[in-house]
């Protein structure tokens, strides 16, 4: 019985866990994706941003969505820039709270 107890409350804190790290990503709507070699240039250009991780790249949705590391900020204006650097036009942008920067 501990043993059903204690995986039921593993699998558990694990999905919480996991429901939360998804909710930490910010995701951004980016027209003219079209071909993997396309998804690269964009994915190396976010690679360069100090405190961005788990970058993952949807062409068929036309999304990037990224990881910003604890205590680390993001200004939304860097992130449309280094969409622009690798040569597409970034649209809307869905954040959590607290991990962009506006610009004044």
């Amino acid at each position: 019985m501990k043993r059903i107890l204690f995986g039921v409350m593993f699998f558990t804190f694990i999905g919480i866990n996991t429901s939360f790290a998804q909710s930490k990503q910010i995701k951004v709507k980016v027209d003219g994706l079209s071909c993997p070699f396309c998804a690269y240039g964009l994915e190396k250009n976010f690679k360069k941003i100090d405190g961005v991780s788990d970058i993952k790249i949807n062409i068929k949705k036309g999304t990037l969505s990224f990881a910003i590391q604890k205590g680390k900020t993001i200004s939304e204006e860097q992130i449309k820039k280094k969409v622009e650097q690798a040569g597409f036009t970034p649209r809307e942008i869905t954040y959590p709270k607290m991990a962009v920067k506006k610009e004044k």
